[in-house]
């Protein structure tokens, strides 16, 4: 298994079936390492997406038919009159990030949580908790 969590790593959108998969929309990441991981918990999964630059006001995230869909994107900032730019360094202040990443059957969907930090967005997808209930059948 880690084997091929490290052959997705290197390159993620060769594997498109099973979980996680994911598929670069324009503008995306199309090949090499991914700006994301994840980590599989006792009872959730943990991702973090490396986005330097970014603010929880250019980041969206949502689930559309059991995938989690994130984007995120900085306008490049706009100089005065003068041509020059409020008093800020110009190179790699923006930019553009979108991705769809397949979700498992096990999730809490209406639980999911997104928080971005430094640059880096954080997402808590929870467990759905198995029923592991024994019933009896009233053979008859």
């Amino acid at each position: 298994m880690m084997e091929t969590m490290e052959r997705m790593m290197d390159d993620p959108f060769a594997y498109s079936s099973g979980w996680p998969s994911a598929q670069a929309e324009t503008g995306g990441f199309s090949r090499g390492r991914t700006p994301w991981e994840i980590k599989e918990g006792e009872g959730k999964y943990k991702m973090r997406f490396d986005m330097p630059g970014m603010t929880k006001e250019d980041v969206k995230v949502w689930v559309e038919e059991k995938m989690l869909v994130v984007k995120a994107e900085k306008e490049p900032k706009k100089t005065g009159e003068d041509g020059e730019e409020d008093e800020e360094w110009s190179a790699k202040s923006y930019g553009r990030y979108s991705c769809r990443i397949a979700l498992p059957e096990n999730v809490e969907f209406e639980k999911i949580k997104a928080e971005v930090k430094d640059g880096v967005l954080y997402i808590i997808i929870p467990k759905a908790s198995s029923s592991t209930k024994i019933l009896d059948i009233n053979v008859q």
